[in-house]
């Protein structure tokens, strides 16, 4: 049996569409800037609302139970998911992108394969299953190229350090194996988690561009530690989130 059940179910006709009740296009469509940071850890979505405090306004949406917040200043839009995964962040990602948002950089943590770090991510493994059900399956997807590279430039501007990577993106975080870590590591993968996969194939179906980058707060290793909570990690997320304001910022 393939997957999903219905083969090329990509092919069909979707039932409901983002934003259907069409409240958000009316009220926003046209009027809030065309560009999105996506977050998903308080210091750097805190960073933001006190950096841009009195200069943002709240969007007022239908869908905005899907994120601890979402507002717009001049130049972006920003935002933090409320939830975990691919199928969370994909459905809020149509949400964003039915408002007229065409343009995302997606920050956030993952865990490591090799090491600790910053990681600008070229490509993404597809062991979600979210993408499947939109395109069919190929072992990797992709971010947009020139917003890779722009973020790429500004990242050195700032002085970050990081390396270029592939990701994996997978459902089931309690079943990354050794044996996975092992074949991916070989194959120079850097980082997992849990949602950028599946957003590349969104972003390329919608014809809208995505970059992405993570920091690493966790290793895959016998001696596994989270240290999302440590203050190189949460550095390591506004300084990311620095060079994405700056490239929405002109």
């Amino acid at each position: 049996m393939t997957y999903p059940n219905l083969k090329n179910k990509h092919l069909e006709q979707a039932i409901i569409r983002a934003d259907h009740s069409g409240e958000g296009k009316k009220k926003y469509f046209g009027k809030i800037p065309n560009k999105c940071i996506i977050l998903y850890q308080d210091p750097p979505f805190n960073y933001l609302k006190k950096k841009f405090k009195g200069k943002y306004q709240k969007l007022d949406v239908n869908f905005s139970w899907g994120f601890k917040g979402i507002y717009y200043t001049k130049n972006f839009v920003f935002c933090m998911m409320s939830g975990i995964g691919a199928p969370h962040a994909t459905l809020m990602f149509e949400e964003l992108i039915a408002l007229g948002i065409n343009e995302f950089i997606n920050v956030g943590i993952a865990g490591g394969l090799r090491k600790f770090g910053v990681f600008l991510c070229d490509k993404a493994i597809r062991d979600e299953g979210t993408s499947q059900h939109y395109i069919l399956h190929e072992k990797y997807s992709y971010p947009n190229k020139l917003l890779t590279e722009k973020l790429e430039k500004v990242m050195k501007k700032y002085n970050v350090t990081f390396e270029r990577a592939t990701n994996w993106t997978i459902d089931a975080p309690l079943m990354e194996t050794k044996k996975e870590v092992e074949i991916y590591k070989k194959e120079g993968v850097a980082t997992v988690e849990m949602e950028i996969s599946a957003l590349f194939v969104v972003a390329q179906l919608r014809k809208v561009k995505i970059a992405a980058a993570f920091v690493v707060s966790d290793v895959l290793n016998d001696d596994w530690k989270d240290m999302n909570q440590e203050n190189f990690v949460k550095k390591d997320l506004v300084k990311v989130t620095e060079c994405a304001i700056d490239c929405f910022s002109k």
